[in-house]
């Protein structure tokens, strides 16, 4: 029985390993050395050896012939697209994101709660050369976002605790709100206008206006998000867009309300 019990630990670890090590990969960093991860991980070379070595066999990683680093593997992508292909939120989504892209000449993207963070989910991109690009999968952090606020307003208070105890309100930009009161003051208006906006408080120069989607028990689900750089929009687009992007939300919202979200 205790060796079966250790046997079941010592495979837990590894996996939880092995997790780990995946989840370092990320649109910043998609490529990685044995000795990046290593570091990174706080793991010895040798371990990581050991992992890499597994998750390619099945799939999950791969070398990149060139450079000699690991990178994220086919069997990894297939699994991605799966779930992408069956999110009802992520198809139902698309043709909403390129109607607004097409509405405004800017990005847009969907996003949900992802623990602390928002997750980007789905997006669709502006054709135009001056653009803020997020892509699928990107993770930010609620305090300095327009979506990550919304979610923050419009949920229980146990989330804004949490986050601030998880993450400090850390300064992304010199425009980051850091203080949790003042973060607090934005939400009643954020209640009342059903909006949420960033002005460069995430990445200088990019600003971002996001309306929830929201279920039938007005509970919020997930955020649409235009993205465009602060630049380029006046006082009399920004209010435009305002409505444009909050017109989007509520026909995601009832599309979803149609599929009994």
């Amino acid at each position: 029985m205790r060796d079966a019990i250790r046997s079941t630990a010592s495979s837990r670890k590894t996996i939880d390993k092995a997790m780990s090590l995946l989840t370092v990969f990320s649109h910043q960093q998609p490529e990685l050395s044995v000795t990046d991860l290593a570091e990174i991980l706080k793991m010895d070379k040798s371990i990581i050896s050991r992992l890499a070595s597994s998750l390619r066999t099945w799939g999950m990683l791969e070398k990149n012939p060139t450079t000699g680093r690991l990178r994220i593997g086919s069997t990894a992508m297939k699994i991605g697209a799966l779930f992408s292909q069956r999110n009802t939120m992520v198809e139902l989504s698309m043709p909403v994101l390129a109607d607004l892209v097409n509405q405004t000449g800017h990005s847009a993207h969907l996003s949900i709660l992802d623990g602390l963070n928002i997750l980007v989910v789905s997006t669709v991109e502006s054709p135009n050369t001056l653009r803020v690009i997020m892509r699928v999968g990107e993770q930010r952090e609620l305090h300095a976002t327009a979506a990550g606020k919304l979610f923050l307003a419009l949920s229980p208070p146990a989330l804004l605790d949490s986050a601030y105890k998880g993450t400090g309100f850390k300064p992304q930009t010199a425009m980051t709100i850091v203080s949790r009161e003042d973060l607090q003051k934005g939400f009643a208006k954020i209640r009342k206008d059903g909006i949420a906006i960033n002005r460069g408080e995430s990445t200088l120069g990019a600003g971002a206006i996001a309306a929830p989607i929201l279920n039938k028990e007005n509970k919020v689900l997930s955020a649409i998000s235009t993205v465009f750089p602060l630049n380029i929009v006046d006082v009399q687009q920004w209010v435009k867009i305002e409505k444009q992007t909050q017109s989007a939300a509520n026909k995601l919202s009832k599309r979803l309300m149609e599929e009994k979200f």
